[in-house]
């Protein structure tokens, strides 16, 4: 009879503990993954980087993307016969 007790016990304690914390969260529409956990992290040039290119060597990116640039100009001044 005491082990039943205690079972109903914390059955009520799980409920009233799960009511509260919708009762604190009513309204609030939950903040994205991405922004809880860069909330968390030190700032640094890592962190800067847009989400899913961490492993994305920016500086090689820019520098292919400029050398393209350059050589979309010179093809224009080249005329086919």
């Amino acid at each position: 009879m005491l082990l039943l007790r205690m079972i109903v016990g914390a059955l009520i304690a799980i409920g009233l503990a799960t009511l509260v914390e919708y009762w604190f969260k009513r309204g609030k529409t939950p903040r994205p993954l991405a922004k809880r956990m860069r909330s968390g992290m030190k700032e640094t040039a890592d962190t800067k980087k847009p989400l899913g290119m961490e492993a994305t060597d920016l500086e090689s990116v820019e520098r292919a993307q400029r050398l393209s640039e350059f050589s979309a100009l010179k093809s224009k001044d080249v005329r086919f016969k």
